[in-house]
């Protein structure tokens, strides 16, 4: 019986459809962690130098082993920065050839457990991920949905309501702004409105007096008033894009011989005006999954620009101490949600737009 599941499984084409769908996630899955393996290791330097480095320079700021004691005390230190390198070595099992480096890379990945942080050490990483995760989840979320509805919504007032005030300002804003760098949009929220109009905090996900992040009124309102700008400058950038994709789109759709034909037939306008939004919002959708990629991206340059404590602060942290374990878990799991976004959207799309679902899902086209 399971035999005879997987051969009629195997013939419908939503089946079909989604296999070549997820072989190709797992495809890019891999080959972005082989990147992701290979290319912090081409860097001239590695963590450990850094380190060690790093440890040296604390000593000659507080002034510990001066000159006193001349050649010995300096064969001394170097005694001890070798000693010191070859433990950090041997403890981020960096002093194991490259092969089995890369092995151990894999199993990292498939048991989820990234070992102890190099810059945060005695940290470990998935500690360190579980606590930016969530603000980076809050702070994407909305975005997408937002920026979609209200996009076209504008987008569909500029061509239904063309003489409309409203949808003229609100068009120009949104497209205007869309233009911009959205860090340098970014920037400019935070020298209007937290420098100069000092209404809103200029980095940080909530003030210097909770210690940590506490479930309390007074705690959700500051984290809240942290959360309205970052929030702006990734939300406002989508919006211009996505009305200007549904005013295109509309514009399309009033030349379709469709629309002549119910108005001939005396349908209102509000209905045409359904119809036209239904059959335009379609090729928006089928941007949502770039979207959604660019929105990664953005969000985790956003983090850093202002200091939200999210993936993208710990990413750049990672990339500047060459914390290869807490990089490696950070990629993987943007790479994660950008893969599986974009599954999820391929899939929800086959679902809802006629021609694809007639082949992919009602198997009435081959």
């Amino acid at each position: 019986m399971l035999i005879n599941l997987l051969v009629t499984l195997r013939r419908a084409p939503f089946f079909r459809f989604l296999l070549k769908k997820l072989l190709m996630f797992i495809l890019v899955l891999v080959f972005s962690c082989c990147l992701l393996f290979i290319l912090p290791r081409l860097m001239p330097s590695n963590p450990v130098e850094l380190m060690v480095a790093r440890t040296i320079s604390g000593e000659f700021a507080t002034g510990v082993g001066g000159s006193a004691g001349g050649a010995s005390s300096s064969t001394i230190r170097k005694e001890v920065i070798e000693v010191m390198r070859q433990v950090y070595l041997e403890k981020f099992g960096l002093d194991k050839p490259i092969e089995q480096q890369f092995l151990l890379f894999w199993k990292r990945i498939f048991t989820f457990d990234f070992g102890v942080s190099y810059a945060y050490y005695p940290s470990h990483v998935i500690e360190i991920i579980l606590l930016s995760l969530p603000w980076t989840i809050i702070l994407i979320i909305p975005v997408p949905i937002i920026g979609f509805l209200v996009g076209n919504r504008i987008g569909s007032l500029k061509v239904t309501k063309p003489n409309s005030k409203f949808a003229k300002l609100a068009f120009f804003a949104a497209v205007y702004t869309n233009i911009m760098p959205y860090y340098w949009f970014g920037l400019i929220l935070v020298y209007v409105f937290a420098v100069n109009l000092r209404l809103f905090p200029i980095c940080g996900a909530y003030s210097e007096k909770w210690l940590r992040p506490v479930w309390s009124y007074d705690f959700f309102l500051d984290a809240a008033h942290h959360y309205v700008l970052p929030f702006l400058s990734l939300v406002w950038q989508g919006i211009g894009g996505w009305a200007m994709g549904m005013r295109a789109a509309l514009l399309s759709q009033t030349k379709s011989a469709y629309v002549e034909y119910t108005k001939r037939l005396g349908f209102s306008f509000s209905r045409i005006r359904k119809y036209m939004e239904r059959a335009a919002i379609l090729p928006n959708f089928t941007w949502l999954p770039m979207a959604f990629s660019g929105l990664i991206s953005q969000t985790l340059l956003v983090e850093v620009v202002f200091g939200y404590p999210g993936v993208g602060s710990t990413m750049f942290s990672a990339a500047y101490t060459l914390d290869y374990p807490l990089l490696e878990a950070s990629f993987l799991i943007i790479m994660l949600v950008v893969l599986v976004g974009n599954l999820i959207c391929d899939i929800i799309y086959g679902l809802i737009d006629p021609t694809i679902g007639a082949s992919y899902i009602s198997g009435e086209a081959e």
